[in-house]
């Protein structure tokens, strides 16, 4: 199965970053530029699912990448960020985020390809899953560029998804 993990797009700033963060002009214009490329990927595997944070800019750029690669865009609370107003410790964020992802290999088969648009700090949830590695408070919060894809190829046959 295909997991493309996407950064959402540029936001307009707030510190702490909050729900209702919209994305920047240039934010729009590079969503615009990595559905164009997705929409080349789905021409070859067809992309099943855009899932998405419901936070405003991982939203937005989850619908600028779906009017080029036509999937259902389906929201889910558990891919929000890090509750940075200290509610979420970091582990409980990854696990939180390695369930969505879980749950979402479980609706779909090997040979699909979806789409997830969340934000930065939850790649460490997509390594976790893709290499066994468990949630850790010394996991590193690793940046991502705005927008970016990333391609997870990922055995569901060699998961466990319990």
């Amino acid at each position: 199965m295909k997991i493309i993990y996407c950064h959402h797009a540029n936001r307009k700033k707030g510190n702490p970053p909050g729900s209702n963060d919209d994305i920047t002009n240039l934010g729009k214009q590079d969503a615009k530029l990595i559905a164009k490329l997705l929409k080349n990927v789905n021409v070859k595997n067809k992309i099943s699912a855009v899932y998405t944070s419901p936070f405003l800019r991982c939203h937005k750029t989850a619908t600028i990448i779906n009017k080029y690669v036509n999937a259902p865009i389906i929201l889910d609370e558990r891919l929000n960020e890090k509750d940075y107003l200290g509610k979420e410790d970091w582990v409980d964020c990854q696990n939180r985020i390695k369930s969505a992802l879980i749950d979402i290999l479980k609706k779909h088969d090997n040979s699909e390809t979806i789409v997830v648009v969340t934000s930065g700090v939850n790649i460490a949830s997509f390594i976790n899953l893709a290499y066994g590695i468990e949630a850790s408070q010394n996991a590193p919060y690793l940046g991502v560029s705005m927008c970016c894809p990333i391609l997870f190829n990922i055995d569901k046959d060699k998961i466990n998804l319990n």
